[in-house]
């Protein structure tokens, strides 16, 4: 029997690329979560000076990924149907591809290209 597969979410911006592939079994050392912000701490650092130190999150459930923000100014994500969403305190299921800005529009700055892994 094959072990199930375990989708991942794959993180772009300008030379920078983080892949978030969470566990299936909750085996230990796997992140349940991937962290976006301005601080160095983060799995993924923002240079938007609209972005906060501790912006956002990208959570695993139900075998889906979720941006969730608890920053001051929101994230905008478009997905692939170019719908853009202003997320602000709350949570957005991401699919497919598309793009995400933390604290400003997306046509300001760069923003960060999401898509589905391999």
């Amino acid at each position: 029997m094959d072990a199930p597969v375990v989708p991942s979410l794959v993180l772009e911006i300008e030379n920078r690329v983080a892949e978030f592939a969470p566990s299936s079994d909750g085996e230990e050392g796997v992140r349940p979560a991937m962290t976006l912000g301005k601080d160095t701490v983060n799995d993924f650092v923002s240079e938007n000076p609209f972005s906060s130190r501790s912006h956002a999150r990208i959570e695993f459930q139900h075998n889906d990924f979720f941006l969730v923000d608890h920053s001051t100014n929101g994230c905008y994500v478009q997905t692939e149907d170019e719908q853009v969403t202003h997320v602000h305190r709350g949570r957005l299921r991401l699919w497919g591809a598309g793009w995400i800005s933390l604290g400003s529009p997306l046509h300001v700055g760069t923003p960060i290209h999401f898509r589905q892994g391999d």
